[in-house]
């Protein structure tokens, strides 16, 4: 019986080793919010794209949310290719989240196409052993391919944004200046912790970072400001992504803001916004 059991994990091992390690070593990002609304794939799509535009990066942009977002703002951009995350993740043998990402226009930018079936692979995953950390595993050699890798979650705290969580080196949390966006960011960061503690000691908060900021209305940005500023100090980005129309145009279009208009408002802003990123990157290594 050992021997059986030796033979099979020789196979899966194997198995998992078909793809040769590559030279790089990616930090995983992982993009969340419990509230909808406030710009998550907005920043996970037009950060990946500015760290690949302007700073060089090799970067992988996952899309782990059934809604499929992520496909749907940058489809003019995303080449034919690719296949379905999901396959990856409730497959009986290991696989490499790599293996089904597909190129885009955008250079050093790969993107994992929209699926709907991660919806599916959602409950599939609640009976896998070692249900959380399967993205982790299905990253392991992909993140030598990549100097980051940046993961859109799903706007809840189910096994997919979990999932992400263990496989990721930092948290990225958007927000915008509401009471209901304060109260998910405070959640979304209790769990992260106990995630930390419990499954992924090297799971760091990479930063909070507001977004839809209107200075049109400065009593409310106010208190709410006060409140991030309190609660999370140096964690809080120094950098506002601004209501901007030129984003909105930019979805309709399919393409990233910078593809859009570069000297847009948006454009700057994100452009800021991955200089501050890459730059708490660099201090952290």
């Amino acid at each position: 019986m050992k021997n059986l059991f030796r033979q099979g994990l020789k196979r899966l091992s194997a198995s998992s080793e078909r793809r040769a390690r590559g030279s790089h070593a990616a930090k995983v990002i992982s993009v969340a919010s419990l509230k909808g609304g406030v710009g998550k794939t907005t920043t996970s799509v037009n950060l990946a794209s500015a760290l690949a535009r302007y700073h060089q990066q090799r970067v992988l942009l996952v899309d782990l949310d059934p809604q499929g977002h992520v496909g749907t703002s940058i489809r003019a951009q995303v080449l034919q290719g690719g296949g379905k995350l999901s396959d990856v993740l409730t497959a009986d043998e290991p696989g490499q989240v790599m293996d089904v990402a597909t190129d885009t226009s955008v250079p050093f930018l790969r993107v994992t196409p929209s699926d709907p079936s991660l919806n599916e692979a959602e409950n599939l995953l609640s009976a896998k052993i070692g249900k959380e950390m399967i993205l982790r595993d299905a990253l392991e050699i992909t993140r030598t391919y990549f100097d980051v890798i940046v993961v859109d979650c799903p706007p809840n705290l189910g096994n997919l944004t979990l999932n992400a969580l263990v496989a990721s080196d930092f948290l990225l949390v958007p927000c915008d200046l509401s009471p209901l966006a304060l109260r998910g960011v405070e959640s979304l960061l209790k769990q992260s912790q106990q995630i930390g503690a419990r499954l992924n000691p090297q799971l760091d908060l990479l930063g909070v970072v507001i977004t839809r900021y209107d200075s049109r209305t400065p009593t409310m940005n106010d208190a709410v400001l006060q409140t991030l500023e309190q609660s999370y100090g140096d964690a809080l980005v120094p950098v506002r992504i601004g209501v901007s129309t030129s984003l909105a145009r930019a979805q309709h279009e399919g393409t990233e803001i910078f593809e859009h208009d570069e000297k847009s408002r948006g454009a700057v802003h994100y452009r800021e916004l991955a200089a501050e990123v890459a730059r708490r990157l660099s201090v952290i290594n």
